[in-house]
């Protein structure tokens, strides 16, 4: 399980890397602000956040967490004390844990276990053209858009579709992937690396793809050079 980890205060940084390792999880992202959570989830792969917020937190980061929540990805909303506005701003998100300090390390994992029932619940196959033929989501690299098709390529296969990208996305847990360009949509955790010089986007088996100047600029607001 990926685990994004954002929280300001680097001794409470420490406090829950601890937590989370004696229950068995790790942490693999960590950032100081609801803010830099949401860059890094654009372009990384993460199955749930772990996001502490203090009473004092500004109208931007209250802000920030209807965004967060509007990825669809679990989150445990961890307070010191119950602040109204943040929870008016998670109340209608159904995949928000909201937990006020303090709180047992057995509350913590159950949290956790019942929020990845959750991930587990997310899409995993994609009906194809053919009678009974099923694609793993899991397996698709990426999805091109070429005139009026659409095709999914697999390590072993390449699908066609006679289908908008628009439509095929709603089939699609759309946390996993990443437009690289107006006819590419990369699943993240197959990205290899981001080459910005040459504005190309390397996948897992060899596949180079463009990456359009637009998403070359976010990518590159981001500071980011690599996928988690």
């Amino acid at each position: 399980m990926n685990i994004l980890f954002i929280q300001s205060n680097p001794l409470e940084n420490s406090h829950f890397e601890t937590l989370l390792s004696d229950l068995g999880y790790s942490i693999v992202g960590k950032v100081g602000s609801c803010e830099e959570g949401l860059d890094l989830i654009e372009v990384s792969h993460v199955d749930l956040i772990i996001a502490t917020i203090f009473e004092d937190a500004t109208a931007q980061d209250k802000e920030c967490l209807g965004s967060l929540g509007a990825f669809h990805i679990p989150i445990i909303l961890i307070i010191n004390e119950d602040v109204p506005q943040i929870y008016e701003k998670v109340a209608n998100f159904t995949h928000v844990f909201y937990l006020v300090k303090p709180f047992h390390t057995n509350t913590l994992e159950s949290a956790i276990r019942i929020l990845s029932q959750q991930i587990r619940q997310e899409p995993q196959f994609i009906r194809g053209t053919s009678r009974g033929e099923i694609i793993a989501i899991k397996d698709i690299l990426y999805i091109e858009v070429e005139r009026t098709y659409t095709f999914i390529q697999t390590k072993t296969k390449r699908y066609a579709f006679k289908k908008s990208l628009t439509l095929l996305k709603q089939h699609l847990p759309l946390g996993r992937f990443l437009q690289v360009h107006r006819s590419f949509l990369v699943q993240k955790m197959f990205v290899k690396k981001i080459d910005f010089e040459k504005s190309q986007v390397e996948l897992e088996e060899g596949h180079l793809l463009p990456i359009s100047r637009r998403a070359k600029h976010e990518l590159q607001s981001k500071n980011l050079n690599t996928i988690i």
